[in-house]
Protein backbone atom coordinates (compact mmCIF):
# COMPACT_ATOMS: atom_id res chain seq x y z
CA UNK A 1 0.00 0.00 0.00
CA UNK A 2 1.27 3.24 -0.83
CA UNK A 3 -0.60 6.90 -0.47
CA UNK A 4 0.58 10.50 -1.88
CA UNK A 5 0.21 13.83 0.06
CA UNK A 6 -0.55 16.34 -2.34
CA UNK A 7 -3.26 18.62 -1.94
CA UNK A 8 -6.22 17.57 -4.00
CA UNK A 9 -4.71 14.34 -4.91
CA UNK A 10 -4.97 10.71 -3.26
CA UNK A 11 -3.11 7.98 -4.49
CA UNK A 12 -3.78 4.40 -3.89
CA UNK A 13 -1.78 1.25 -4.40
CA UNK A 14 -3.28 -2.35 -3.96
CA UNK A 15 -1.56 -5.48 -4.11
CA UNK A 16 -3.08 -8.69 -5.73
CA UNK A 17 -4.76 -10.09 -9.23
CA UNK A 18 -6.88 -7.48 -10.43
CA UNK A 19 -10.56 -8.83 -11.06
CA UNK A 20 -12.57 -7.33 -13.57
CA UNK A 21 -16.47 -6.80 -12.37
CA UNK A 22 -19.48 -6.43 -15.02
CA UNK A 23 -20.59 -10.14 -16.54
CA UNK A 24 -24.12 -10.48 -15.27
CA UNK A 25 -25.60 -14.30 -14.50
CA UNK A 26 -29.62 -14.89 -13.79
CA UNK A 27 -30.23 -17.06 -10.98
CA UNK A 28 -33.31 -17.75 -8.79
CA UNK A 29 -33.10 -17.12 -5.57
CA UNK A 30 -36.25 -18.04 -2.96
CA UNK A 31 -38.30 -18.33 -5.98
CA UNK A 32 -37.63 -14.75 -7.31
CA UNK A 33 -35.16 -13.86 -10.46
CA UNK A 34 -32.00 -12.39 -9.35
CA UNK A 35 -28.64 -11.24 -11.07
CA UNK A 36 -25.02 -12.12 -9.99
CA UNK A 37 -21.58 -11.23 -10.91
CA UNK A 38 -20.24 -13.90 -13.06
CA UNK A 39 -16.98 -14.18 -11.00
CA UNK A 40 -18.24 -13.44 -7.81
CA UNK A 41 -15.75 -15.82 -5.97
CA UNK A 42 -12.64 -14.38 -6.91
CA UNK A 43 -14.56 -10.66 -7.35
CA UNK A 44 -15.38 -9.84 -3.57
CA UNK A 45 -12.00 -10.44 -1.93
CA UNK A 46 -10.36 -8.00 -4.79
CA UNK A 47 -13.05 -5.51 -3.77
CA UNK A 48 -12.76 -6.06 -0.22
CA UNK A 49 -8.94 -5.44 -0.66
CA UNK A 50 -9.29 -2.70 -2.50
CA UNK A 51 -11.66 -1.13 -0.24
CA UNK A 52 -9.58 -1.82 2.70
CA UNK A 53 -6.47 -0.25 1.41
CA UNK A 54 -8.96 2.58 0.48
CA UNK A 55 -9.99 3.16 3.81
CA UNK A 56 -6.60 2.92 5.47
CA UNK A 57 -5.19 5.59 2.83
CA UNK A 58 -8.49 7.76 3.47
CA UNK A 59 -8.85 7.61 7.15
CA UNK A 60 -7.92 11.10 7.71
CA UNK A 61 -9.82 12.58 4.30
CA UNK A 62 -13.65 13.93 3.90
CA UNK A 63 -15.49 12.00 1.13
CA UNK A 64 -15.20 13.46 -2.08
CA UNK A 65 -18.65 15.34 -2.91
CA UNK A 66 -16.88 17.50 -6.55
CA UNK A 67 -15.68 16.15 -9.73
CA UNK A 68 -12.71 13.98 -9.95
CA UNK A 69 -10.35 12.47 -12.58
CA UNK A 70 -8.86 9.40 -12.17
CA UNK A 71 -5.58 7.10 -13.51
CA UNK A 72 -5.71 3.57 -12.87
CA UNK A 73 -2.90 1.36 -14.06
CA UNK A 74 -3.37 -2.25 -13.74
CA UNK A 75 -0.44 -5.16 -13.54
CA UNK A 76 -0.64 -8.29 -13.91
CA UNK A 77 1.54 -11.67 -14.17
CA UNK A 78 2.84 -12.86 -17.34
CA UNK A 79 1.42 -16.45 -18.31
CA UNK A 80 4.37 -18.62 -18.20
CA UNK A 81 2.94 -19.88 -21.57
CA UNK A 82 4.39 -16.58 -22.72
CA UNK A 83 7.91 -17.99 -22.33
CA UNK A 84 10.34 -20.33 -24.15
CA UNK A 85 11.26 -23.73 -22.92
CA UNK A 86 14.77 -25.17 -21.94
CA UNK A 87 18.01 -22.87 -21.84
CA UNK A 88 15.97 -19.96 -23.19
CA UNK A 89 13.19 -20.27 -20.52
CA UNK A 90 14.03 -16.27 -19.55
CA UNK A 91 13.02 -15.56 -23.12
CA UNK A 92 9.93 -14.50 -24.42
CA UNK A 93 7.96 -16.28 -27.26
CA UNK A 94 7.81 -13.98 -30.32
CA UNK A 95 4.10 -14.42 -30.48
CA UNK A 96 4.35 -13.04 -26.75
CA UNK A 97 1.57 -10.10 -26.61
CA UNK A 98 3.33 -6.86 -25.62
CA UNK A 99 0.16 -5.79 -23.44
CA UNK A 100 -2.27 -7.83 -21.64
CA UNK A 101 -5.31 -9.09 -23.60
CA UNK A 102 -8.28 -10.76 -23.04
CA UNK A 103 -7.46 -13.34 -20.33
CA UNK A 104 -6.84 -10.17 -17.91
CA UNK A 105 -10.33 -8.82 -18.93
CA UNK A 106 -11.63 -6.05 -20.19
CA UNK A 107 -10.11 -2.18 -18.70
CA UNK A 108 -13.57 -0.64 -18.11
CA UNK A 109 -14.78 -4.04 -16.18
CA UNK A 110 -11.36 -3.74 -14.61
CA UNK A 111 -12.17 -0.08 -13.73
CA UNK A 112 -15.66 -1.19 -12.53
CA UNK A 113 -14.71 -2.91 -9.96
CA UNK A 114 -12.24 -0.58 -8.19
CA UNK A 115 -14.71 2.17 -8.62
CA UNK A 116 -17.22 0.26 -6.97
CA UNK A 117 -14.88 -0.90 -4.14
CA UNK A 118 -14.05 3.10 -3.84
CA UNK A 119 -17.43 4.03 -3.54
CA UNK A 120 -18.22 1.31 -0.95
CA UNK A 121 -14.69 2.99 1.08
CA UNK A 122 -16.30 6.41 0.87
CA UNK A 123 -13.03 7.57 -1.04
CA UNK A 124 -16.17 9.76 -2.96
CA UNK A 125 -19.74 9.50 -2.95
CA UNK A 126 -20.35 8.02 -5.79
CA UNK A 127 -18.28 6.68 -9.00
CA UNK A 128 -20.71 9.03 -11.26
CA UNK A 129 -18.22 12.16 -10.26
CA UNK A 130 -15.46 10.60 -12.30
CA UNK A 131 -15.47 12.90 -15.20
CA UNK A 132 -12.34 11.94 -17.07
CA UNK A 133 -10.74 8.83 -16.47
CA UNK A 134 -7.49 7.16 -17.82
CA UNK A 135 -6.90 3.67 -17.74
CA UNK A 136 -4.31 1.08 -18.95
CA UNK A 137 -2.81 -2.68 -18.52
CA UNK A 138 0.62 -3.52 -18.18
CA UNK A 139 2.91 -6.50 -17.60
CA UNK A 140 4.42 -6.40 -14.21
CA UNK A 141 7.67 -4.78 -14.24
CA UNK A 142 7.58 -4.30 -17.82
CA UNK A 143 6.39 -0.90 -18.31
CA UNK A 144 8.20 2.42 -16.16
CA UNK A 145 4.73 3.01 -14.42
CA UNK A 146 3.52 -0.96 -14.04
CA UNK A 147 4.56 -2.42 -10.69
CA UNK A 148 6.65 -5.33 -9.92
CA UNK A 149 3.98 -7.28 -9.51
CA UNK A 150 0.14 -7.73 -10.14
CA UNK A 151 -1.91 -5.09 -8.77
CA UNK A 152 -3.46 -1.66 -9.07
CA UNK A 153 -1.95 2.15 -8.92
CA UNK A 154 -4.86 4.54 -8.66
CA UNK A 155 -4.34 8.08 -8.47
CA UNK A 156 -7.38 10.36 -7.56
CA UNK A 157 -7.55 14.21 -8.55
CA UNK A 158 -10.25 16.71 -7.66
CA UNK A 159 -11.12 18.79 -10.06
CA UNK A 160 -11.57 22.50 -9.01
Amino acid sequence: MTTTAIPGRLGIRVLGLPIPQGSKTAVTRKGRPALIDANAATLAPWRDQVKLVAEDTCRYHDTITGPVRVWVRFTFERPPSHYRTGRNAHLLKDSAPRYPGRACGDVDKLQRAVFDALTDAAVWADDTQVVDVRARKFYASEDEVALPQAGVDIVIEEIA
